[in-house]
C-alpha cells in the first residue's frame, strides 16, 4: 500500500467514524424557568451575556452543539454548570444555598475563572469588562450583606 493509499484509507476511516458519531445525539435541553433570579437590569444583562448559557435553563445552543463529539462536551459542560448554579432556579434555593453560591460566584470572578477561557474563545462577547466585574462584585456583596440592591419597580 502506498503512502497516498494509506492516507486516503485513514481519511476515509476518520470521516466514516465522524459520521457514525452523529448517530448518538447529545441531550440538549432547556427546561422551563421555574424561579428566576431577579436582579437590577445592568446585573441581569451582564449575567445573561456571560453566564446564562451554562448557568440557566435559557441556554443558546450554537450550531456546533449539534455536531458530535463537540455536542457531548458542550451538553456535559452545561449540565455541570447548571448543577453548580442555575439562575433559572435561583428562587427555589434555600437562603443558605444562595449565600454559598454567591460566595462561589464571587470567588470565581476574583480568580477570573468564569467565564472559562474555552467559552470566551467561542463567545468573545461573554468577556466581562473590569466595570462589569466590579458591578457584579458590588451586587454580590450587597446580597451577602443583607442590603440587596434591588431592581427598580415596574
Amino acid at each position: 500500500m502506498t503512502f497516498r493509499e494509506a492516507t486516503s484509507a485513514a481519511l476515509l476511516g476518520t470521516l466514516t467514524a465522524a459520521l457514525a458519531l452523529q448517530v448518538v445525539p447529545a441531550r440538549r435541553t432547556n427546561p422551563p424557568v421555574s424561579a428566576a433570579l431577579v436582579s437590577p437590569p445592568e446585573v441581569d444583562a451582564a449575567l445573561r451575556r456571560a453566564c446564562y448559557d451554562c448557568h440557566s435553563n435559557e441556554t443558546r445552543w450554537p450550531w456546533y452543539s449539534h455536531v458530535a463529539p463537540f455536542s457531548w462536551l458542550i451538553a456535559a459542560d452545561v449540565a455541570r454548570g447548571r448543577r453548580e448554579v442555575n439562575f433559572s432556579e435561583w428562587g427555589s434555593y434555600y437562603s443558605a444555598t444562595r449565600r454559598r453560591k454567591l460566595q462561589w460566584i464571587a470567588r470565581s470572578f476574583r480568580e477570573a475563572k468564569m467565564p472559562p477561557w474555552s467559552y470566551r474563545l467561542m463567545h468573545p462577547d461573554a468577556r466581562l469588562s473590569d466595570t462589569e466585574r466590579a458591578l457584579l462584585e458590588r451586587w454580590i456583596a450587597s446580597q451577602l450583606s443583607g442590603n440587596p440592591i434591588r431592581p427598580p419597580d415596574k
